[in-house]
């Protein structure tokens, strides 16, 4: 449960980057940006944190398309974000580099799923993600880019929830219902009592209503009561979403691993 009210809170509308619904493309657009910027180095062409570079990118993920991207940039932009800066040896170019609201947004969403880690294997622990440390954030970001590739197969390993990572709020929209008391079989939680929260999502009420007939049709929600008026998720909805927090918390202790030994290396330099 806390991983789910971890991701509930991290994803929630007035402080999501670009202050929009949050799905797969956008938090993945995210990511990568911030391990771009902190594998940057300004004389060597190939690690320019350029649109090009980020777009290439994320395309391996399948969750955004170019026109995506672009859209979701500029709103970033827009929102005080990210900025577009030229290279100072080339103004041709321009790099992304994401402003301080994004690092602290990206060091809280770094924090949300550690914690759980933490909790499961409190030695050696996850302190370095826990303090929210800067250098920390932009050594883990920097040692990421190698194994991106892990994070796509977690995505696409899990092809149940696939749908509801890349649907705008899909994700807090269950784990909201979970949260609710949706998981048990006397739940008293009706479809309306989601769709009062439809601005807390960033999204319309027939959404919420989408995403739920949705996971009705993947076997994730029943309907109980006389008149079926309440909806509860089943025993499908959560061995597949256990399977794929696991595989993620998985892959977080890699990249945190990974991090910390990169941060020590810069610190004996």
């Amino acid at each position: 449960m806390l991983y789910i009210n971890n991701c509930i809170d991290v994803y929630k509308l007035d402080g999501f980057p670009g202050n929009s619904g949050a799905d797969a493309g956008r938090v993945t657009t995210l990511a990568i940006i911030v391990c771009l910027h902190a594998r940057y180095i300004e004389d060597d062409r190939e690690t320019w944190p350029t649109l090009k570079r980020l777009k290439d990118t994320v395309a391996d993920f399948g969750f955004a398309s170019p026109r995506f991207i672009d859209d979701f940039v500029a709103r970033l932009v827009q929102t005080q974000f990210l900025e577009l800066r030229h290279h100072p040896a080339d103004s041709r170019v321009r790099l992304l580099v994401p402003t301080e609201a994004l690092l602290r947004w990206d060091r809280e969403w770094m924090a949300a799923h550690f914690e759980p880690l933490s909790i499961l294997f409190p030695k050696p622990g996850y302190a370095l993600a826990l303090d929210r440390s800067p250098a920390f954030q932009r050594a883990h970001g920097s040692a990421s880019v190698p194994v991106l590739e892990g994070a796509v197969k977690v995505a696409w390993r899990n092809l149940a929830v696939v749908f509801f990572l890349a649907a705008t709020s899909a994700l807090s929209i269950l784990f909201t219902l979970c949260r609710l008391g949706g998981e048990t079989t006397d739940s008293a939680v009706r479809e309306a009592d989601l769709a009062a929260l439809a601005p807390r999502f960033g999204v319309s009420r027939s959404h919420i209503r989408n995403m739920l007939l949705a996971a009705e049709q993947h076997g994730f929600l029943a309907r109980h009561g006389d008149k079926g008026q309440f909806i509860v998720l089943t025993p499908l909805w959560i061995d597949a979403f256990d399977r794929f927090i696991a595989d993620s918390l998985s892959y977080s202790d890699l990249t945190y691993r990974l991090g910390r030994e990169a941060l020590m290396r810069q610190q004996q330099l």
